[in-house]
């Protein structure tokens, strides 16, 4: 027996009916979809996570020296390197995961999806992902020297571009010329999804960094109250490994939870816009439609 997708993809929806179908999806799938995710990009988030809050507590011991040293440069420059890093990773594996679900999800029950399905189904595309992400960022980059209108345009316009790679298997710089085919007209509309369901996500992120946030706060307090220097409290924190390791899986979680629900939401803004323009999920109807009536046809003769 074929399976029937509760949620329907390709379908025109406004603004509050996509966040409707974003929360639906999660709680429908919440379960399967955070345990794929853990296992494909949860892992590599972690270490990268790990490296980046070491290396902000160097990076905040240095800024509280006495001095300023070829060390401090060269903190900034691995810290830098490391962000750029973990956003373009981040960007990568989090929706790769999240779109290989979704395209699972339309022909498997929720609970019949894994981790090789997933990998099975879109496991090259990866790499264009990868390549397009790094285009992107090279571009938003480009448009932040041109003042930041024309960076926040092109990235809104380029948000789609990861659901046509997955979705429609396209190559990065087809994916650009689609993505600005598509949100014609929806600039604006997509900008608001971003930011709404950004919002949302980050709300629900900060659950998992507050653990981090409230013990160095309170190692910070302790510290001024016992009139010891800053310096010492960073360095005790910095050699504090079991901490940043427990803390970091938190916050990779929360991270997940975060760009999950973007992502998602982004998803079914892909779906609402290639519907409007091409009648996907209409015609699919209609092709579902014509079939029946040719088997209940041959059924009678």
């Amino acid at each position: 027996m074929a399976h029937s997708p509760l949620i329907k993809f390709y379908e025109k929806r406004q603004f509050g009916e996509k966040i409707n179908a974003t929360f639906s999806f999660i709680r429908e799938n919440a379960w399967p979809y955070i345990k794929a995710q853990l296992l494909i990009s949860g892992m590599v988030l972690l270490v990268i996570n790990i490296f980046v809050n070491q290396l902000s507590l160097d990076f905040a011991s240095f800024i509280n020296a006495d001095e300023v040293t070829v060390d401090f440069f060269i903190n900034v420059l691995n810290m830098y390197g490391l962000i750029f890093l973990s956003v373009i990773v981040t960007a990568t594996l989090i929706p790769f995961v999240t779109y290989g679900y979704m395209h699972a999800y339309q022909f498997h029950p929720p609970h019949e999806i894994t981790a090789s399905i997933i990998l099975k189904n879109i496991g090259t595309k990866v790499f264009y992902l990868l390549l397009f992400n790094i285009i992107v960022a090279i571009l938003v980059v480009l448009g932040m020297f041109l003042f930041i209108i024309p960076a926040i345009y092109l990235w809104v316009v380029l948000s789609l571009g990861t659901a046509v790679i997955l979705f429609e298997g396209k190559n990065p710089l087809d994916a650009i010329g689609r993505s600005f085919t598509l949100i014609g007209g929806k600039w604006w509309s997509t900008f608001g999804l971003i930011i709404v369901s950004a919002i949302i996500g980050y709300i629900i992120s900060i659950v998992f960094g507050l653990p981090r946030t409230l013990t160095f706060g309170l190692k910070a307090f302790t510290s001024l109250t016992e009139n010891r220097d800053m310096q010492e409290a960073l360095e005790a924190a910095k050699g504090e490994q079991t901490l940043n390791v427990v803390f970091s899986v938190f916050e990779t979680f929360g991270q997940i939870l975060l760009y999950s629900l973007i992502y998602i939401a982004l998803a079914f803004q892909f779906f609402n816009l290639v519907e409007r323009r091409e009648s996907r999920g209409l015609m699919a109807e209609i092709d579902e439609l014509d079939k029946k009536v040719d088997e209940d046809d041959d059924e009678n003769f």
